[in-house]
């Protein structure tokens, strides 16, 4: 019965490996000391800080608002969409400062298209039949 322990101990070990990596990034899982730690965040939000002004000299303040009001609501559509205005600076597509109107523009391309009905909101409209349950005949 030890045996067969041991033959599961190597299977259950690799698989308890390749889930810290996935996890953590490493093979340890987490980074080793505080210092790294600190130093990961320093990054990062350098990092942030980076592309939060690159985007500011992008955009108008109303375009920086409705990003802004996006990234409240959906966070992933704001990343989306500053990734997009960061690719198009770097291509040199971007004539000068973005717009209300052109990012909401890129918004719909994000989208999908966001043309077709249902309010502008993307998505097929939706009509709701109701009964007459109470006819005017009736009273």
């Amino acid at each position: 019965r030890k045996s067969a322990q041991d033959t599961m101990d190597p299977t259950l070990e690799a698989i308890k490996q390749k889930r810290l990596a996935e996890l953590g990034g490493q093979p340890g899982g987490m980074p080793q000391s505080a210092e790294e730690q600190e130093a990961q965040a320093a990054r990062a939000e350098a990092e942030a800080e980076r592309r939060g002004a690159a985007l500011a000299a992008l955009m108008d303040p109303k375009a920086r608002e409705r990003l802004s009001r996006i990234a409240l609501v959906k966070p992933e559509k704001a990343q989306a969409l500053e990734n997009m205005l960061l690719q198009a600076a770097q291509r040199g597509q971007l004539g000068g400062k973005v717009t209300e109107d052109a990012l909401i523009k890129m918004l719909e391309q994000i989208n999908g298209g966001g043309g077709e009905g249902g309010g502008g909101r993307g998505g097929p409209k939706i009509e709701m039949k109701r009964r007459n349950i109470m006819d005017d005949d009736d009273w």
